[in-house]
């Protein structure tokens, strides 16, 4: 079981730790409901370094990701990340990532990948086996740490650290800072539908940079934060979850993902994802709010009128909503928003509707 560099920091906080997507990871530092609430309406701080990070670089790495990445690597821009998915020849989603090239004035043909924790080994392979003698794969997991600074006071946190007045970082750009003399990349980038950074630091540096952030943030209402309270945020976002939501055996087609697909351009898996599309998807992924209480758990039964349509991916309570809520896939002709289905929960069909996606949006 992996650990991150900065499992000592977690303990030394009373963390309760477990066992996440590979990782020991803080589960949570205090109440759930105090961390959300910390995201939602200061800060909140988490290691997020269970994810993989995979640098491509050298006069080929354009080419290469150009014919895997479902985005046109061509149109990014130096210092600019996008989100986008890698498939498989059948269409399936081998994992969904975040790939930024790097700014100019480092490794100009270099970019950063951001993977899903259950995926990296398969992509770092995936990447390997397509690259020609003139790009670089990297594995970078271990050599970087990954932190996620989010919520509505990150910009006054992460200005109180560096000691100085900081030109704001646009979404989804990146750039090269030093922060308390650690040099930093600072993505404005995230997982929870704040604004905020992930920010990549060498691992023998991330203790030090964890505890300034902590330090500066105090008189933000900054909390560290743990993954129960990152997968409520996350839900609550619409966003979805390599290995739980999205899987080899769904194509961005069902997924509601095609809007990161670029049919304009060839990569692999565009051919399947166009049939698929054309032919019309036979399940569609939705988001559902239950009318009573109860936690919706991956491989749950949804049913309309007693006929089973579908199963839950994903669930939890949403804070934001004082509701139930969860994301599941059934057939596409119940994927209208509100659709009324029943869910199971345990041992019980709990009434709920389809909703619109995310459950959350920042007002």
């Amino acid at each position: 079981m992996n650990e991150t560099t900065l499992t000592a920091r977690h303990n030394a906080r009373n963390a309760r730790m477990a066992e996440f997507e590979g990782s020991i990871m803080p589960q949570q530092f205090s109440d759930p409901a105090e961390e959300h609430r910390a995201v939602r309406s200061a800060a909140g701080l988490f290691d997020v370094s269970h994810l993989g990070r995979i640098e491509i670089s050298g006069a080929g790495a354009d080419n290469l990701l150009q014919g895997l990445f479902s985005r046109n690597v061509e149109q990014l821009p130096h210092g600019m990340a996008a989100y986008g998915v890698f498939c498989t020849e059948s269409g399936g989603i081998l994992d969904a990532v975040l790939l930024a090239r790097l700014p100019a004035q480092k490794n100009s043909t270099g970019f950063l990948l951001t993977t899903s924790a259950p995926a990296t080994a398969k992509v770092l392979t995936w990447l390997e086996g397509h690259a020609g003698s003139d790009a670089v794969i990297r594995d970078r997991t271990t050599e970087l740490c990954q932190l996620a600074l989010q919520g509505p006071h990150a910009e006054a946190v992460l200005e109180a650290v560096s000691g100085a007045r900081h030109k704001k970082i646009r979404r989804r750009h990146i750039k090269e800072m030093a922060i308390g003399g650690i040099p930093v990349l600072v993505s404005r980038t995230g997982y929870t539908g704040e604004p905020g950074y992930e920010l990549f630091v060498p691992a023998d540096r991330a203790p030090g940079l964890w505890d300034s952030l902590l330090t500066a943030g105090s008189g933000f209402g900054l909390l560290p934060c743990g993954m129960t309270c990152r997968d409520i945020l996350r839900i609550e976002a619409g966003y979805l979850r390599f290995g739980i939501d999205i899987d080899e055996t769904r194509s961005p087609v069902e997924a509601g993902l095609m809007k990161v697909v670029d049919l304009s351009k060839e990569f692999i898996g565009k051919a399947a994802i166009i049939r698929r599309r054309d032919e019309g998807a036979r399940e569609t992924l939705v988001g559902f709010e239950l009318f009573d209480k109860g936690i919706p758990r991956p491989g749950g039964t949804i049913f309309s009128e007693s006929r089973e349509i579908g199963a839950v991916t994903s669930g939890n309570h949403s804070y934001s909503r004082r509701k139930d809520v969860g994301f599941g896939y059934v057939v596409t002709r119940y994927a209208l928003a509100g659709q009324e289905i029943e869910v199971e929960v345990k041992d019980r069909e709990i009434a709920a509707k389809v909703i619109e996606m995310p459950f959350y949006r920042k007002k």
